[in-house]
């Protein structure tokens, strides 16, 4: 009988990722039982101030000179919750994708790569899709990066050619932990992501994606979170690169925000990857009072800019 991927089972699991929305904004939750996500509902707009700037550099542009591919397991060195929550697809990626047959229900627990355990419990059909509990007790798939949590994937869009479906959207059904010695990360429980795979090229190859994330993160007890954020990623040359279109980026602890900036186009100028870290890029969010934030990568180094009275002179820089 023939087998068939299952999305969630191979994208990179920081499960960086939309889809059911926030539900509402009666204030964040992490009660654990997979309800709706919630953002505070007393959070304003964010200041333009260089040190709110500077937040927002942390959320979506800062600590990645270790993240060479977007693809990489590697946690120490990474504070960007898109990132981290692809870091996740990534860690499922290490588990057998082919673990059913068609219309074939599965539960099993199996042993992590390295320690620990992950239970797998759902089924799929090549016509009607699969949705698969992913639940993680320790588990570790690369040295020094444990897992614990329970997640929720349903994949759809099955491509033949490419063997696999195309289409996954991911519910944190609990708050899902990711530890390395450097960093202790939580994704809130109700965070949501929607991967879509785009210029499908073969089974085992970077194909590229697009990632819409509803999703609350606490990186060494700092949280930060995106709301219907939209981003792209291109995996097909040695540098990967991914840029962003739309969002609401969460900073100083959830209490305000910055929405990004859709009239600038990001896809001109996408955050690039080297071995050397964040090597090139620009994003623009928009700020209180009509101001503006700017990050910008330029040769390895990453700044940020702000144009407090929205006149288009940035007067502040780092």
């Amino acid at each position: 009988m023939k087998k068939i991927k299952s999305l969630g089972l191979s994208l990179v699991v920081i499960s960086v990722v939309g889809l059911t929305g926030c539900g509402g904004d009666s204030g964040s939750s992490s009660s654990g039982n997979g309800t709706s996500l919630s953002f505070p509902s007393n959070a304003v707009s964010a200041d333009a101030t260089l040190s709110n700037g500077l937040e927002v550099k942390d959320v979506v542009a800062q600590n990645q000179q270790d993240v060479y591919s977007i693809n990489a397991v590697n946690t120490s060195s990474s504070k960007n919750i898109v990132l981290s929550m692809k870091k996740i697809v990534d860690i499922t990626n290490e588990i057998d994708t082919q673990f059913y047959s068609l219309n074939q229900t599965v539960n099993r627990t199996d042993n992590c790569q390295i320690s620990g355990t992950y239970n797998i419990n759902g089924s799929g059909s090549e016509t009607g899709g699969a949705s698969v509990t992913l639940t993680f007790n320790q588990c570790e798939m690369v040295d020094e990066v444990v897992m614990n949590g329970k997640m929720l994937t349903s994949s759809s869009q099955y491509n033949d050619t490419y063997g696999g479906y195309t289409s996954i959207d991911i519910k944190y059904l609990s708050d899902i932990t990711i530890v390395s010695p450097n960093i202790n990360a939580k994704i809130y429980s109700g965070s949501t992501q929607k991967v879509n795979f785009t210029n499908i090229t073969g089974y085992y190859s970077s194909n590229n994606m697009n990632i819409t994330l509803s999703a609350i993160s606490e990186i060494n007890t700092v949280k930060s979170g995106q709301q219907n954020a939209i981003y792209y990623f291109d995996l097909s040359s040695g540098q990967p690169s991914m840029y962003q279109t739309a969002g609401k980026v969460y900073i100083n602890n959830l209490d305000s925000y910055v929405t990004y900036d859709t009239t600038y186009d990001m896809s001109e100028t996408p955050f690039v990857f080297s071995y050397a870290g964040l090597s090139d890029g620009e994003a623009r969010y928009v700020m209180a009072g009509g101001g503006n934030v700017k990050i910008v990568a330029e040769s390895n180094v990453v700044k940020t800019y702000v144009d407090a009275d929205g006149d288009g002179i940035y007067e502040l820089s780092e």
